[in-house]
């Protein structure tokens, strides 16, 4: 893997293995967060590795998995859109208490964060 793709996977397991440990605590707001930042930095990984570019400096998971050239409909999820939410709707004390206040409304966006991050995980480590 290039130094630089590296680098990006290196912190998008970081960031999953503190998401696992915050959703284990029962921090679903700070976990849904690290969720969202793994699957950012492990499509960001696949840019550097597969599109040999450096990946637009972007929050929002559907357009990086644009400048991936992966197709989303390989593992059906169309909700992606509420995952790059969940960048913002975290810091926002209003819009965290709205959105991530219980397992329940969080673990939709867990599971899709999940299914995306294996997804590209795979993609990277097989081509």
């Amino acid at each position: 893997m290039k130094k630089d793709a590296q680098v990006w996977f290196n912190l998008a397991e970081s960031d999953c293995k503190d998401a696992f440990l915050l959703w284990e605590s029962h921090r679903y707001g700070s976990s849904v967060f690290f969720f969202q930042q793994a699957v950012e930095k492990i499509l960001k990984a696949y840019i550097v590795e597969r599109q040999e570019k450096i990946p637009l400096k972007t929050h929002r998971i559907e357009l990086l998995i644009k400048e991936a050239g992966l197709n989303p409909n390989e593992i059906d999820s169309p909700q992606i859109e509420e995952l790059s939410k969940a960048y913002i709707r975290v810091r926002y004390p209003d819009l965290n208490k709205q959105y991530y206040t219980s397992k329940e409304r969080v673990e939709p966006l867990v599971i899709i964060a999940k299914k995306v991050y294996l997804w590209v995980k795979n993609k990277l480590k097989n081509q």
